[in-house]
């Protein structure tokens, strides 16, 4: 078994580990920025089967937007937890303990705040990566 990362919210109560992350990622879209209050949302990057709920599972909300991906949040604290993107899901960084994973690329450069400012050398993307 790989690397297993675990997880809470503010509160504590509701808990979750991320086995085999795959890499760490900043989305700087309109909806990440608002959904985490800042310049964009740090995730990590897993597959579905790899997230498990350890604790707490009926605190664990759904905020679901036509057309958008579903969000997963602490209904007793707020904290936001993961975003589903159906393949991947896209869990907070933040709630994430020690993550020793480098960002590796900012999506979604051209709609950041205009107060965002991205550091670091990771690949900055208009939108996308482009596929091979």
């Amino acid at each position: 078994m790989g690397e297993v990362l675990h997880g809470a919210c503010l509160c504590g109560k509701l808990t979750f580990d991320v086995s085999e992350p795959e890499v760490l990622g900043t989305c700087h879209c309109t909806r990440c920025t608002r959904w985490s209050g800042t310049g964009g949302s740090a995730v990590v990057v897993a597959s579905p089967k790899s997230f498990k709920v350890t604790g707490g599972q009926e605190l664990m909300k759904r905020y679901a937007e036509d057309k958008f991906a579903d969000r997963y949040f602490c209904s007793n604290c707020g904290s936001s937890v993961y975003i589903d993107g159906g393949a991947k899901y896209y869990v907070m960084a933040g709630v994430l303990k020690d993550v020793a994973m480098k960002n590796a690329f900012h999506i979604q450069v051209a709609s950041k705040a205009p107060w965002d400012e991205i550091g670091g050398n990771a690949p900055q993307f208009p939108e996308y990566p482009p596929h091979p």
